[in-house]
């Protein structure tokens, strides 16, 4: 049994050791126990019968993509779910990774990133998309040979972070810089041609001898016709059965950024995702004008953007929890995207999670900052509050898985 006491006198995140599949009990009077389940949850079946494959040893790894904006850049959310999935089911690795931290925004704790040169950014929420943004809502360019970008992983949460296969995803023709990678900044490594071996190919796999926590990956001008490298994720694994637990987000993105980035769902692919969570909504509710028809449009959108490449994925929505609205007034336009959510996810046939009431509904907001788990902002959590909202959603998550394995 996992027990999550938050104290409001000492703000201190406690747990005590125990299974980790069971009830999660929450200290507030606030949260809707009763409403922390998922809706429509027989449309995850395909997913649960993969989780129970893996857990049985039939199936070698399952695949998360958690996609959503920067309530999910911080992966406080995404990374409490990540680890009560890997220490049940097993630990396939980290997942995917970019160099936020070089690329000038916050990036999770889990890794760091560093480079030598500046690099070119564009995102999906910016207008000028050069290089296009991919899998990762975000892509760099740098026109320097020798320009490297690096990850050291580090190990949380009972959780061994250390790779050894590392997965390059970029712009793959004869204008691209080969890349060099190695496992330490002491080692020349292994040179890999940027040239396609197939059409459409965009990755380049290397496989290191031992597991290391260190990579870094170099561009190399070995032609003269080359003239730059891009950038769009970098997959870290190990040899391990598991979870991949990838999560994708960007400050400030809505559904219609993510929506107007084709090459983002072209790349979905190459993550070959059994389940897809998606965590928009929030800056939706910050916008006088949005409409619940504009909402079930954008879903509408999305989800068949996404089961045009991958449609073995099963999808998650989730609402998103509750927020003040220029910081002090309850958000009604956040409660209209919330109706528009659970109504889209009715109508594209696919799971909801319904945050926005578990965590206490309309004007909720003002509990969590009392509670000291709301940022000033008013919109963003703070870690706790997100770790709280994650363990939330393991327990969604695992409750139906277990009914499902019951059957």
């Amino acid at each position: 049994m996992i027990i999550i006491a938050l104290i409001i006198g000492s703000l201190a995140c406690k747990a005590q050791d125990a299974v980790v599949d069971s009830t999660v009990i929450i200290e507030f009077p606030f949260i809707n126990y009763e409403a922390d389940t998922l809706i429509n949850a027989a449309c995850l079946t395909p997913f649960f019968n993969k989780l129970l494959k893996l857990e049985n040893g039939d199936t070698n790894q399952v695949s998360i993509l958690h996609i959503g904006d920067s309530h999910i850049q911080a992966d406080f959310l995404t990374r409490e779910v990540r680890k009560n999935l890997q220490l049940r089911f097993g630990n396939a690795g980290r997942g995917l990774v970019f160099p936020l931290r070089v690329a000038g925004t916050n990036e999770p704790a889990d890794y760091r990133s560093s480079s030598n040169v500046s690099w070119s950014v564009s995102k999906i929420i910016g207008s000028a998309r050069n290089p296009e943004p991919g899998i990762s809502g975000i892509s760099m360019n740098s026109d320097q040979s020798g320009a490297y970008f690096e990850f050291t992983t580090s190990n949380h949460d009972e959780l061994d972070y250390s790779f050894n296969q590392v997965t390059l995803i970029h712009t793959k023709d004869s204008l691209q810089f080969d890349c060099r990678f190695t496992n330490s900044p002491f080692k020349f490594g292994y040179l890999m041609s940027a040239m396609p071996m197939e059409k459409g190919e965009c990755t380049t796999v290397v496989t290191f001898e031992q597991p290391t926590s260190f990579v870094r990956i170099q561009a190399e001008q070995t032609e003269a016709g080359q003239n730059s490298v891009n950038l769009n994720g970098v997959i870290l694994q190990n040899s391990k059965p598991g979870i991949l637990y990838h999560s994708v987000g960007i400050n400030g993105a809505h559904f219609s950024d993510y929506n107007s980035s084709p090459l983002f769902f072209d790349q979905v692919d190459i993550l070959k995702p059994d389940l897809v969570i998606i965590s928009l909504g929030t800056n939706e509710g910050a916008n006088i004008k949005i409409t619940e028809a504009d909402i079930t449009l954008a879903v509408s959108t999305m989800v068949q953007n996404i089961k045009s490449t991958n449609p073995q994925a099963c999808i998650l929505i989730t609402t998103p929890a509750d927020d003040y609205f220029h910081k002090k007034y309850k958000n009604a336009y956040l409660e209209a995207v919330h109706r528009a959510l659970l109504k889209s996810a009715e109508n594209e046939g696919v799971a909801c999670w319904d945050i926005y009431n578990t965590t206490g509904g309309f004007g909720s907001c003002a509990d969590w900052r009392k509670a000291a788990m709301l940022q000033r902002d008013g919109v963003h959590y703070t870690k706790q509050g997100y770790t709280l909202q994650g363990s939330l959603l393991y327990k969604a998550l695992i409750d139906s898985y277990l009914k499902y394995a019951a059957d």
